[in-house]
């Protein structure tokens, strides 16, 4: 249906353009290089660098069916291993107080490096693994929500070395409510208005940044007209300005997108280094502009 195009799009925000950094050299797998590289595991030396990205990320769509989607919740974890860099993942999320009308996602350019056929990730009661998908990638879309611990330490284990990283939470109310019509004969119903829309949610939490984005699609959804991303802390409230929204007529569609994401730098043995951890937790709900 009309926003399939939103959500079918790769990435953390649907709508988010994703651009890979060409990759300085890669080894592939079967394909040994003259030298190998091995993990160097002195931890007497300073930790230099990011040596990977740790991704856990929920989608709850409030309304699947006006989306074209099959399920109400989708759980995504990926890892991405590589020799140290100084470039991070998630550079790209606006800083707090910036909107952004043009967001794109960028992938560090890296030298991809396997720590081993897959990884673990344990918790005190839940545990899961992640298969090498490719060099230096793994993966696991096969989580199940009630398993998910909220607020919860993970370990994650490879064969070069481990790191922990964090859950995140979800919502227990936002506002405007009616963003979150389960219904399609009811969807659309909360009112985005042009001189401004402010967006409120609870719990908060420290350290954490909360985006919204909203995009817009002609009154019969066949049209994506256009679309912001504004960023705040995490603090229960966040106002999209009249300027990002004053240019649409008057009856069109939108989708909003509430996310609280939570990074951190976590040590690892892995090349006496960093990891990148980015937990984040999306609601996405329905509106038109007004």
């Amino acid at each position: 249906m009309l926003l399939s195009l939103l959500l079918a799009c790769q990435g953390d925000v649907g709508i988010i353009k994703r651009i890979e950094e060409e990759t300085g050299q890669t080894i592939g797998i079967g394909e040994p290089a003259d030298d190998p590289i091995i993990p160097d595991q002195d931890t007497d030396q300073e930790r230099v660098g990011i040596t990977g990205y740790n991704y856990l990320g929920l989608r709850q769509v409030s309304c699947p069916a006006c989306v074209g989607e099959t399920q109400e919740i989708t759980i995504e974890f990926r890892a991405n291993f590589h020799q140290p860099s100084s470039s991070g993942w998630t550079q790209w999320i606006p800083e707090q107080g910036v909107c952004d009308t043009e967001l794109i996602e960028i992938v560090p350019s890296t030298i991809p490096l396997s720590v081993g056929a897959d990884i673990q990730a344990i918790s005190q009661n839940h545990q899961f693994q992640a298969q090498q998908t490719g060099l230096g990638n793994y993966e696991n879309n096969s989580i199940w929500e009630p398993q998910l611990q909220r607020d919860t330490s993970y370990d994650v284990a490879t064969e070069f070395g481990s790191y922990t990283f964090y859950s995140s939470h979800g919502f227990d109310w936002v506002e405007p409510y009616t963003m979150l019509w389960v219904e399609p004969s009811y969807a659309f119903d909360a009112a985005i208005y042009r001189t401004g829309a402010a967006f409120s949610w609870s719990p908060t939490s420290t350290n954490h940044t909360f985006t919204v984005t909203i995009a817009v699609y002609s009154y019969d959804g066949a049209q994506l007209l256009g679309y912001v991303t504004c960023a705040g802390p995490d603090n229960g409230f966040l106002q999209i300005p009249a300027q990002y929204l004053q240019q649409y007529p008057a009856g069109s569609l939108t989708a909003i997108h509430l996310i609280r994401h939570k990074v951190e730098l976590v040590e690892t043995e892995i090349n006496n280094s960093y990891i990148e951890t980015h937990t984040q937790w999306e609601v996405v709900g329905t509106g038109h502009i007004e």
